[in-house]
């Protein structure tokens, strides 16, 4: 091995294992308005396992039945009060790639689409939060499906075969026959009156005008391409560093003792 080549190699291993020590965010995080329901005491449920023990103990304190339309309200209202509104990405050691990718291509790219990596945050947009509630559902073995518009991510929830809307992260004020699928008919414009203007300053740019909102498949797992490609870099950020010193050794002739001089 030339002289200057492993030098140059074990530089490489410690420039590419150095970012998993930077515990910072190269994205500006969302503050909380104090128009939502956030409750920073919830802050404590940032593991599946908690959030699920969390409903478990609300339902069985209101003798609520899982599956009923009620256990669902109280399941959105624990999502909406565990977070408040904006996006929540990977910091540098949590997965580097994702993250200097996010800010040089795409910032979804860094955008955490995982239920167990959004909880480690305080805040969530409406396709993260609409993700965290899927988890909870999912377990419970309540069917559900996306509901997407133009810039607006939701949530529909079969109860007592009848569909309802559910909306964690801007919290409609709504009945369960405004949230049925009889009660909007998945009809865009009729959703805007139940939205709070001092939050949403520009329904027509969130919902679109005269549209039908676009139904996903049921109880789809999302984002499932976003979900692969923070996965894998998520290993690659923790082990690429290994790949020159792998080098070194794979270079270095006295591990080979049976190989054949030149």
């Amino acid at each position: 091995m030339d002289l200057m080549t492993k030098p140059m190699l074990i530089l490489c291993a410690f420039i590419l294992f150095l970012p998993n020590l930077l515990n910072i965010s190269i994205f500006s995080e969302s503050s909380y308005n104090h128009k939502e329901e956030y409750d920073p005491a919830l802050s404590y449920i940032n593991t599946e396992a908690k959030l699920n023990l969390h409903i478990d103990s609300i339902l069985k304190k209101k003798a609520i039945a899982n599956g009923t339309y009620q256990s669902v309200v109280e399941i959105n209202n624990v999502i909406r009060k565990r977070f408040y509104h904006g996006y929540s990405h990977f910091t540098i050691s949590e997965n580097w790639i994702a993250a200097i990718s996010g800010k040089l291509f795409d910032s979804g790219l860094a955008c955490k689409v995982r239920s167990a990596n959004i909880l480690q945050h305080q805040n969530a947009a409406c396709s993260q939060q609409a993700i965290v509630m899927m988890s909870s559902l999912r377990k419970r073995g309540i069917l559900y499906r996306h509901i997407s518009f133009p810039h607006h991510y939701a949530l529909d929830v079969l109860v007592a075969d009848k569909w309802y809307f559910f909306d964690p992260n801007l919290e409609p004020n709504m009945n369960r026959d405004q949230r049925s699928e009889d009660g909007w008919k998945y009809h865009s414009d009729s959703l805007k009156q139940y939205y709070d203007r001092r939050r949403m300053t520009d329904p027509d740019y969130v919902f679109g005008n005269a549209l039908t909102a676009e139904k996903g498949s049921i109880n789809e797992v999302p984002a499932s391409h976003a979900r692969l490609f923070q996965l894998v870099t998520g290993i690659f950020s923790k082990t690429v560093w290994c790949f020159p010193l792998l080098l070194i050794f794979l270079r270095s002739g006295k591990y080979f003792p049976f190989r054949k001089s030149a």
